[in-house]
């Protein structure tokens, strides 16, 4: 007898971060579109959520939120499989899950009792281990999906050249909410601990070395002692901070931080970072979607990236590119994206930059995209 068929999606995330932020706000405006069609939508976040208080009052506000309980391999397959069942789901997407969770879900969908769709989110790159044995189990759960979201069309051509067919692939840019960016205070240099009428370089920096935060600190010393700019470099972390220090002052090698570096904790009205500074970095060695870069730009504030696939999708200004690795062109790019921004007609090519955005990564399309693509499978 053949098994039921649903029309309804479970989003399967292991996600847990501080803020709701574009995540979880791109899911809400999705959950609109899809309950305008006449189906649901469930979300499923990881034990660790339950200490963030926007999980909290999800969880308290709407029914259909789930925080799994922690435990192993088959307590978690017990959860899905349970989910999967009382939310009715015919598709099971999932997003930033680790390799034991892809296969308990994996598990958890085939048992269920129903015909459920796997749709898996790639917020990145997939990298799969070079030994051919090793690579195996990735592969066969690869084999197992039905389409693979992409947050760009970089991670869309890395994964089909890793063999997965084309039309199994789907290009959906991560998209912003930009509402959440209009929420701002103004802050000072004192507020902040920075030498007062420094110029400031913003960057994000939870993982220190992908983001680059070494090569934006070599940058900044440099702008400072070699090329006389008064400018300050402020490093946003979310974990990890003791760290992040140690590695700081390792590179400089000096015992204290320097007045001219300021360690700065996440806000929720995260536009008041980028109103404040004078220039947001991006000098990865590795993105599959730099949320950060398009939320400076639509913040009207020049960015500078390093020219890596992931970010040359954003069809940023020429200008805006450094070679990536390099300290040394990572200055130059600053110091040339301070001189422009003190020139006639900026304030224009800012503008138009911020409406660049506003149109290719708003919530609606994006979840326009989602959901053609559940209905290629349902």
């Amino acid at each position: 007898m053949d098994r039921p068929v649903y029309q309804n999606v479970l989003h399967l995330t292991d996600y847990g971060a501080p803020y709701e932020g574009n995540f979880v706000s791109s899911l809400r405006a999705l959950e609109a579109k899809l309950n305008a069609e006449g189906r649901a939508m469930a979300y499923v976040f990881p034990p660790r959520a339950a200490k963030q208080l926007w999980a909290y009052e999800m969880v308290r506000n709407k029914p259909n939120v789930t925080i799994l309980k922690p435990g192993g391999f088959f307590s978690y397959t017990r959860q899905v499989r349970k989910l999967l069942k009382e939310t009715k789901s015919g598709v099971l997407h999932v997003h930033f899950i680790h390799y034991r969770d892809k296969i308990a879900s994996l598990l958890a969908a085939r048992t269920c009792g129903h015909r459920v769709k796997l749709v898996v989110h790639l917020h990145n790159h997939l990298i799969l281990p070079k030994a051919f044995l090793r690579a195996l189990p990735q592969k066969f759960y690869l084999a197992q999906a039905d389409r693979f979201v992409c947050c760009s069309a970089s991670v869309a051509e890395h994964l089909v050249a890793d063999g997965v067919p084309a039309k199994k692939v789907v290009v959906a840019e991560n998209a912003i909410a930009f509402a959440r960016l209009d929420e701002s205070v103004p802050l000072t240099h004192a507020e902040l601990g920075l030498p007062e009428g420094a110029k400031t370089a913003l960057i994000f920096g939870f993982d220190f070395y992908r983001k680059g935060v070494d090569l934006a600190v070599e940058a900044v010393r440099q702008l400072r002692e070699e090329r006389g700019r008064n400018i300050a470099l402020a490093v946003v972390l979310s974990s990890r901070r003791a760290e992040a220090e140690r590695n700081i002052l390792c590179l400089i090698g000096l015992e204290q931080m320097p007045e001219w570096i300021r360690l700065l904790p996440p806000r929720s009205d995260v536009g008041s970072y980028y109103r404040f500074a004078d220039v947001f970095l991006s000098p990865s060695r590795e993105e599959g979607f730099c949320y950060a870069l398009v939320e400076a730009v639509y913040s009207k504030i020049p960015v500078v990236a390093s020219a890596i696939d992931a970010q040359k999708d954003l069809h940023l200004p020429e200008q805006a590119f450094c070679v990536p690795g390099d300290a040394s062109s990572l200055a130059d790019a600053i110091s040339l994206q301070l001189d422009l921004s003190s020139e006639q007609g900026s304030e224009q090519a800012l503008n138009e930059a911020k409406q660049r955005v506003v149109e290719a990564y708003s919530l609606s399309a994006w979840a326009d995209t989602v959901i053609a693509t559940y209905h290629e499978l349902t």
